[in-house]
């Protein structure tokens, strides 16, 4: 296929294959007919950028009481029970202050949303650039937007999805809606990445489509074949990457305009069991082993022995070894545990990880003695040198870390192992989405979602 862009890892068989448009990508068939409506876990976080308070902060509804009605109706599917097999978490890995427990670069400006039905799922995740409330409106605007275009697409409009391309197409329309939302919202600038999983028509595997923009990246990880990165395609692992540059945007960067310079479209294939997951910076970036303090940065032409006695990596190693980390945290927890990881598992497992890695850092700068007393400015200045010679050596980096995650396969119940379509011989008479001649019963089952944010 011209133009189609494959990357295949050297530890796991599956293809990923990416591009800048949907038609550099290989296109699989998807089976339209078997779209479940069913939705048994929807989730949003964190709560407190879905709250009253940023709903009055955007100011959307005004006085328009039927919306708002509407909005509390619907608020009770974003407060299901957790599941096992669809689940988010955001947490803050910044220091808090021992005086006034404020913490450093609240709000968390990180967002994330999914709605998993009974064989599919929509998964939605940003990251606000920078620090403060701009961002904070940005990253919930985009997620808030982006979601609700899509699933009113599907599931109530009935856009018909035949194709992983009609996927990636309609997707990209979403980044449009999340843009303007963050213009009407006076918002700052954001990463976006919305992942779709839709079951393969006459198959037993099931298509992993997403379109990202920024550095909040999306994995598969396989019970089989282990991790792999389906995102690969936004960032060239043969270069040096700078961690202060997300490599692009939307919201206002020029003017009114977006900065998509590495948006892209991804696609690869994936069996019932695996996990699909979403991660911001916060999680993947100290994976890598030079974040970690395990490495050093390497280069092709080096000839000389690191003095600091660690290993020197090239680009596409660290890559791979941040990869092989994950992997790792998540076997290590198989072993404790004695079974397989579920997806709120593996998201509490990588959190976990990450604040456990980062706390040394925390417990620096939240030192009591800097707190005990006002300090003059040349007092405070040699202070804060000293926790940055004290910071130095220590592994990990400070920031919002989100991860995001979802079980494929036709999901039975919570503790049961997903299925394949193939193993259900009702499929389509207990789990198919109605065509337009019976849109008026879907909708009653798969009702519009509304965010507080939105009325």
């Amino acid at each position: 296929m011209s133009g189609v862009k494959c990357y295949r890892s050297p530890f796991t068989p599956p293809e990923v294959w990416g591009g800048r448009t949907a038609e550099e990508v290989k296109e699989f068939p998807v089976d339209y007919s078997l779209l479940s409506s069913e939705v048994f876990s929807a989730g949003r976080g964190p709560e407190r950028n879905f709250d009253y308070e940023l709903r009055n902060v955007l100011d959307v509804c005004n006085n328009n009481t039927e919306k708002r009605q509407e909005a509390d109706v619907n608020h009770s599917l974003w407060n299901l029970q957790p599941n096992r097999k669809a689940y988010g978490t955001s947490l803050s890995l910044y220091d808090r202050n021992p005086v006034t427990g404020k913490v450093s670069g609240d709000p968390i400006a990180d967002s994330y949303a999914y709605i998993a039905r009974r064989n599919n799922s929509l998964m939605v995740i940003a990251d606000g650039v920078n620090w403060g409330d701009k961002s904070m409106i940005a990253a919930s605007c985009a997620v808030c937007a982006s979601i609700n275009y899509l699933n009113d697409a599907v599931f109530a409009n009935f856009h018909a999805i035949y194709s992983t391309k009609d996927a990636l197409l309609l997707m990209r329309k979403a980044f449009d809606v999340a843009h303007e939302s963050i213009l009407q919202h006076n918002g700052g600038l954001t990463t976006l990445n919305i992942t779709m999983v839709l079951p393969i028509h006459s198959s037993t595997q099931y298509a992993v489509c997403s379109v990202n923009v920024g550095d909040s990246l999306t994995y598969v990880f396989s019970k089989r074949y282990g991790m792999n990165e389906l995102s690969v395609a936004s960032h060239d692992i043969n270069k040096e990457r700078n961690m202060k540059d997300v490599g692009g945007a939307i919201g206002p960067v020029d003017g009114s305009q977006p900065y998509l310079t590495n948006l892209t479209f991804s696609v690869t294939t994936c069996e019932p069991g695996d996990i699909v997951f979403q991660t911001t910076d916060g999680i993947s970036d100290n994976f890598d082993p030079v974040v970690t303090k395990l490495a050093v940065p390497g280069r092709r032409d080096s000839t000389l022995q690191s003095v600091e006695e660690k290993a020197e990596m090239l680009p596409h190693e660290r890559h791979m070894f941040a990869m092989k980390g994950m992997e790792r945290v998540i076997h290590e927890y198989e072993l404790v545990t004695e079974h397989d990881i579920s997806a709120q598992e593996l998201c509490k497992a990588l959190s976990n990880h990450v604040t456990s890695l980062t706390q040394p850092k925390r417990l620096v700068i939240e030192n009591p003695v800097y707190y005990r007393r006002q300090f003059k400015k040349k007092e405070r200045k040699k202070i804060e040198e000293t926790i940055r010679n004290a910071m130095r050596p220590l592994p990990g980096k400070l920031d919002h870390a989100t991860v995001l995650a979802y079980e494929v396969g036709v999901y039975r119940d919570e503790n049961s192992p997903n299925r394949s379509l193939d193993d259900i011989s009702s499929a389509q008479d207990s789990c198919c989405v109605s065509h337009r001649s019976s849109v008026s019963s879907t909708i009653e089952t798969s009702p519009s979602l509304v965010f507080e944010s939105d009325v």
